[in-house]
């Protein structure tokens, strides 16, 4: 069992491996963005943070179809 760097609970990394890999669809990596050092708890809100983030600034860039409740959520 691995400790979480931030949180220090212990979990399993291919459990959430695979949660991550499987909630994000393919747009994000686990191993890459985190390593196997944080937890779910901690992994998840993280990436789905910056991916609204992200969408946020596509929308501005006008990238994206502009959602003015969105982007002013996230920005």
């Amino acid at each position: 069992m691995q400790k979480c760097s931030n949180c220090k609970t212990e979990f399993d990394v291919s459990d959430v491996r695979d949660e991550y890999n499987e909630t994000f669809d393919g747009e994000s990596d686990y191993d890459e963005e985190h390593g196997g050092a944080i937890c779910a708890n901690c992994a998840m809100p993280d990436r789905e943070s910056n991916m609204n983030l992200g969408a946020a600034i596509q929308m501005m860039n006008g990238d994206l179809d502009y959602d003015d409740d969105f982007v002013q959520k996230w920005l």
